[in-house]
């Protein structure tokens, strides 16, 4: 027999089930078959995974005007695609080209954000939730041609 210096306690066998089964309910919530892991469509020019890790992969991306980004929540976590410094914690975070249009999108479990770039130049975005921990991302955007 194992002596009680051996057992783990109830609390942290109570908590460490939890976490287990609403690990489980997001998986099974976002269908690890939802849009987010479909093929991704020939005319996307750039695929941006967001990840259980909190970041956005590649967190750089190059294209040219008239070409969209796709960001893929492929995460345990509900993000947010944003280029809006109004929404921004720090400054630095946000920064859109002279004439763009600021953007911010919710992106549910195993769902799709696609956005079309018509001004060229660098743009810089963050989720919102989780911003602080350093999820950034940038846009540079080529004139066509």
């Amino acid at each position: 027999m194992f002596s009680n210096r051996y057992r783990i306690p109830r609390q942290t066998r109570a908590i460490t089930a939890a976490i287990a089964i609403v690990a489980l309910f997001q998986l099974t919530g976002c269908g690890l078959g939802g849009p987010a892991y479909a093929p991704t469509e020939i005319n996307t020019a750039q695929v941006v995974e967001m990840t259980s890790t909190l970041r956005f992969y590649p967190s750089e991306v190059h294209i040219t005007v008239g070409q969209a980004v796709e960001w893929r929540n492929r995460s345990l976590f509900a993000h947010t695609v944003t280029d809006d410094p109004a929404k921004a914690k720090d400054p630095a975070d946000s920064s859109l080209p002279p004439g763009a249009q600021p953007f911010s999108a919710e992106v549910g479990l195993g769902q799709i954000y696609r956005h079309t770039f018509t001004v060229p130049g660098t743009y810089r975005y963050f989720c919102e939730p989780h911003e602080g921990l350093d999820m950034l991302g940038r846009v540079v955007v080529e004139p066509a041609g």
